[in-house]
């Protein structure tokens, strides 16, 4: 269990395995994030390196890692939120996926490789906030909707510094700014690919849009997509948004049927740890007990298991255990004493 501050609490999305910290107070992940992180992971592959620029909680990093093996590098500038979203990562065992940088996501070159990365991912304040422009008093939830610490100019010309050639960016916004991203991104070395329209209801006018740009390529190709609908008449959504917010029975039971792999933690007798990978927790116990697991193991019985976690994918664990095996003493204890865990 993480701890949680005041006002704090712990929301769960897609399905119970992810889980997310959020202030009941303050500015939280919406439909919109969810969408735009659901598109993105359709292009991204397990090799690919992505960022996600205003990350906020850092919802969208963690959506899509679910997905996928990639590689994660998250920017959000305002330290509150950074703690809220680092220890949401934790809280979900991402930390060796993604990495959270509390900087500014202007100056994102001069901490993150230029023309690195596969995917930039960005869900930016949509309201401009010209001088006298009354914006909401909560500080954080004004710079969440307008562009107080960043604007859309310094976005599109940082993502195209970080993209490698033919590197896309997605981004999610309001229609009515759309010819300005089109401006911008032909100003950038970006062209836009594909449009992706969102309504509330069936007959109204488009309230969202999902842009996917690609770097260094040609500007024909544009595909507008059909419009979406979210929701039914009595405010349910619909099968075509439903499907990237919620597991299906069909996903689920396919999903909970799949071998457990875990990563654990053994407490020596001389108060070393060792880090393994199994997939039977019981009998690898017994097995380094008697002798018969890992040499290291071997002359420092009894050895008792403190920790574990439970992956549905064998690389995941095995890559836990990499990373937990590659840090100092001093690190293991605190990641230990993070997850509550005495020794």
């Amino acid at each position: 269990m993480a701890d949680l501050n005041k006002n704090e609490r712990i929301d769960y999305f897609y399905n119970d395995d992810l889980q997310i910290i959020q202030d009941k107070t303050a500015f939280n992940f919406s439909t919109d994030t969810l969408l735009l992180a659901a598109w993105a992971t359709q292009a991204i592959r397990d090799r690919h390196k992505v960022v996600e620029l205003c990350a906020g909680n850092c919802v969208a990093s963690m959506y899509m890692a679910y997905f996928n093996k990639a590689s994660y590098d998250a920017v959000e500038i305002q330290p509150s939120v950074a703690d809220q979203a680092q220890r949401s990562i934790n809280l979900n065992h991402l930390e060796n996926r993604i990495t959270l940088h509390i900087k500014d996501a202007k100056q994102a070159t001069t901490f993150l490789r230029k023309d690195s990365y596969d995917e930039v991912v960005v869900n930016p304040p949509y309201f401009k906030a010209p001088a006298g422009h009354q914006v909401n008093p909560d500080r954080k939830k004004a710079i969440a909707r307008h562009e107080i610490l960043i604007n859309l100019v310094e976005i599109m010309r940082v993502s195209s510094q970080l993209l490698k050639m033919k590197g896309k960016l997605f981004m999610v916004h309001r229609p009515e700014r759309l010819a300005e991203i089109c401006q911008l991104a032909a100003q950038n070395d970006l062209s836009v690919k594909r449009v992706q329209p969102f309504v509330a209801h069936r007959g109204e006018h488009a309230n969202l849009i999902i842009v996917e740009l690609v770097k260094h390529t040609g500007s024909d190709g544009l595909v507008l997509a059909d419009t979406i609908a979210m929701q039914d008449a009595a405010g349910q959504y619909l099968p075509a948004i439903a499907q990237y917010l919620f597991e299906s029975k069909a996903a689920k039971a396919k999903r909970l049927a799949r071998p457990k792999y875990y990563f654990y933690v053994l407490l020596c007798h001389d108060q070393t740890f060792y880090g393994g990978f199994t997939t039977d927790l019981a009998h690898r116990l017994a097995t380094h007990n008697a002798g018969k697991g890992a040499k290291y193991t071997k002359a420092r019985r009894p050895v008792t298991m403190i920790y574990h976690e439970c992956f549905s994918d064998k690389r995941d664990a095995l890559k836990r255990e990499y990373w937990f095996k590659h840090h100092s003493r001093s690190w293991k204890e605190a990641f230990l004493r993070a997850k509550q865990v005495k020794f």
